[in-house]
């Protein structure tokens, strides 16, 4: 069995979200000085560059496996939601972010309907693979 780092990890999804997300936290933070600004900020990229990529995989994965589809998308967005928003608070109350809370503002309002958008996506896009090999 080969193993790739595409397996466990959504790379595109990884860097648009590190950029995006560490960018939101930069700009929440930048009141109390670019360079607490920058130490969130960074937290964030880093973070949502791994374990958010990870938790892309993770929603596909649940729409994928999941016999309806509505279900599947409802379950992977949930799950990853989940574990997404509480990763970030908790991150964010280690020493080094001024607004904790409001650091992870961006990734309530925008992990869900993110994880809502790439899941329906794959799971259409193995629908159509399954249909045309049918």
């Amino acid at each position: 069995m080969n193993f790739r780092v595409t397996d466990i990890i959504s790379i595109k999804s990884a860097i648009a979200g590190a950029i995006f997300m560490g960018g939101m936290v930069f700009w929440v933070n930048y009141k109390e000085g670019w360079q607490l600004a920058s130490i969130a900020a960074s937290k964030q990229a880093v973070y949502t560059f791994f374990l958010g990529g990870i938790f892309v995989r993770i929603s596909e994965v649940i729409a994928l496996k999941t016999k309806e589809k509505w279900m599947g998308v409802f379950l992977g967005t949930l799950v990853a939601s989940l574990l997404t928003i509480t990763a970030v608070f908790g991150m964010h109350n280690m020493k080094g972010t001024p607004k904790p809370f409001e650091s992870t503002l961006p990734t309530i309002f925008f992990a869900p309907p993110g994880f809502i958008f790439l899941s329906w996506h794959k799971r259409n896009k193995e629908d159509k693979l399954k249909a045309l090999n049918e």
